[in-house]
């Protein structure tokens, strides 16, 4: 029996969320380990551009192979590439395919009823976001989305939100469903940060993170509360879409010397933010999960965050729940966060226990080597 792991998706050096989540569960698995014997080879499908062995800090041992293709870098050579040619590496035997992304081979099983289909969909963002994607993208996202959803013998999401979501868009069992969380190995809780005069958001500066009102609720708690008029706010994460809005409310507010747009920053940098902010903001009007607020959870620091999708999830009674459009709560809460933050504090420990790295990576293995 093969254990196929699809690793097409991937033709950068730079990872983003499902990346990292799988890098963190991946570079955890110690495949000498008995349970690991069931499969005869493991296979990593990858392009040649990204040497995925070193991207994602996989421990390989003697029943591991690399099979590298060229050109599948290319979005439409991918594509045809997994569902025209793809099937027919799975034709014989019984084979265990997994991907951290929606990208399966839809007919595999066509050909070979013996194959064993394991998905990823961390969000149905594309049915929920407008603009994300180009049209044409935005449409075979969401039907891939839907179509591996259906096909697939078993979907890996992070959060019990997201799995509601794909249950009610796809129309499928919940029983297909499996939750792993998001999850930090590398973090350690630390109580003994400082904390700097300002806020901090991490996420990618676009529309769709809801920064504007963020902004705005930042520049009515400066106007409200004079004794706090020292404070700055920093935006940390890549530009994504349509940005230049998010520059023009700036200065139209005069916040020039107020709001920092820090762009992309190595993670030590980025924690070094975390570590030494007030605390953090994350409004974002949907998430599959949130890692940020969880990163921050970490460095003992509360977040003010959405009260839907999966983020109320992730703070539990660790953070400040608020309606993401209320700019006049958001002021008030950026002073609670100041003045009354020790009331959420006591529970951090708490909910970050529910995110325990060795139980979510104890998970993936039962999933994977339960199918074989």
């Amino acid at each position: 029996m093969k254990l196929y792991i699809n690793l097409i998706n991937f033709n950068s050096n730079k990872l983003a969320g499902v990346g990292y989540f799988f890098k963190r569960i991946i570079s955890n698995i110690d495949f000498d380990d008995e349970k690991w014997n069931k499969f005869d080879e493991i296979i990593l499908l990858s392009n040649r551009k990204v040497d995925c062995l070193s991207l994602f800090e996989i421990n390989v041992n003697i029943k591991t192979t690399v099979v590298k293709f060229p050109y599948v870098h290319n979005f439409l050579v991918r594509i045809l590439f997994e569902q025209l040619i793809l099937p027919f590496y799975l034709m014989k035997g019984k084979n265990v395919f997994f991907s951290p992304t929606p990208s399966i081979p839809l007919w595999a099983k066509l050909l070979n009823k013996k194959n064993v289909l394991i998905s990823s969909i961390h969000d149905m963002i594309p049915f929920r976001v407008e603009n994300k994607y180009s049209f044409f993208r935005s449409l075979y996202i969401k039907g891939l989305s839907r179509k591996a959803a259906q096909k697939s013998d078993l979907i890996i999401t992070v959060s019990e939100f997201s799995k509601l979501d794909i249950v009610e868009i796809t129309n499928i069992e919940s029983s297909k469903i499996k939750v792993i969380y998001n999850f930090i190995p590398e973090f350690k809780f630390s109580s003994e940060s400082i904390s700097e005069p300002y806020f901090v958001t991490v996420c990618t500066i676009e529309p769709g993170k809801n920064i504007e009102n963020m902004i705005i609720g930042f520049n009515n708690f400066l106007n409200k509360n004079k004794e706090f008029d020292f404070y700055k706010y920093k935006i940390v994460g890549q530009f994504g879409w349509n940005y230049n809005t998010i520059i023009s409310l700036i200065k139209d507010l005069g916040l020039e010397e107020k709001v920092e747009l820090m762009g992309y920053l190595s993670d030590v940098d980025k924690n070094k933010v975390i570590e030494n902010c007030t605390g953090m903001i994350y409004l974002s009007k949907y998430e599959g999960f949130g890692i940020p607020p969880l990163e921050a959870m970490y460095f003992d620091k509360i977040s003010i965050v959405s009260n839907i999708s999966s983020l109320p999830e992730v703070v539990g009674e660790a953070g400040i729940v608020q309606d993401p459009n209320d700019t006049v709560l958001l002021a008030d809460n950026l002073k609670k966060l100041i003045t009354n933050s020790d009331d959420f504090r006591d529970n951090i420990k708490y909910q970050i226990d529910k995110f325990n790295p060795q139980i979510q990576i104890n998970k993936f293995v039962e999933i994977i080597t339960f199918y074989s």
